[in-house]
């Protein structure tokens, strides 16, 4: 079964920074808690210190009914805008990479890149996609392409860059369109 990343829990950088956690030069602790239905889902006591040479978190939490404590170390990146400021991100305690999110996976806070999910979207199978909306779009880029001024399809009997373009999009277009009047056949429509 895929790994669908809508469905883990996220701690991420912005939420933190807008609760306060990450004021500087302070030793900041509270509750994130996470809802859905107005129902508590999960939450997570967090601490941050920023008062070291090496500014760290700490969360603690219960997962599968038993207590769990993690540090996750912070790093501090300045910001190219402004002197003086910058942003804090993640490590994460797998891959050592910053991130901006770091997700509950298997009782661990992980970044993305440490466990690969896909999104829900990349999932779906591909009956769910609206092919009739595929091949009006793939249509239309044709027709774009086909009535504008000033280019040419061929020059001296080869194909110019643009008229290859143009011939990929007829082809798309084409086996779209194919595509969706062999779908509508099987399945008894009348009608696209």
């Amino acid at each position: 079964m895929a790994k669908v990343i809508e469905n883990y829990i996220r701690l991420t950088v912005k939420d933190c920074k807008r609760l306060g956690y990450f004021r500087p030069n302070a030793d900041t602790s509270g509750v994130i808690r996470w809802t859905q239905g107005g129902n508590t889902v999960a939450s997570v006591g967090f601490r941050t210190n920023l008062l070291g040479t090496v500014p760290f978190a700490v969360l603690t939490y219960n997962y599968e009914g038993s207590p769990v404590r993690t540090n996750i170390t912070l790093r501090f990146k300045p910001s190219n805008l402004k002197e003086g400021t910058g942003y804090y991100y993640f490590v994460c305690p797998v891959t050592g990479l910053s991130c901006r999110n770091l997700y509950l996976v298997g009782g661990e806070f992980i970044s993305r890149v440490a466990f690969r999910p896909l999104y829900r979207q990349q999932t779906e199978t591909h009956s769910k996609s609206n092919v009739s909306l595929d091949a009006v779009r793939a249509l239309t880029k044709y027709e774009d392409l086909v009535t504008a001024k000033y280019r040419r399809l061929t020059y001296r009997g080869n194909l110019t860059p643009y008229g290859r373009k143009v011939e990929k999009y007829e082809r798309r277009a084409r086996a779209i369109t194919n595509f969706a009047w062999h779908r509508a056949e099987t399945k008894g429509w009348s009608s696209i």
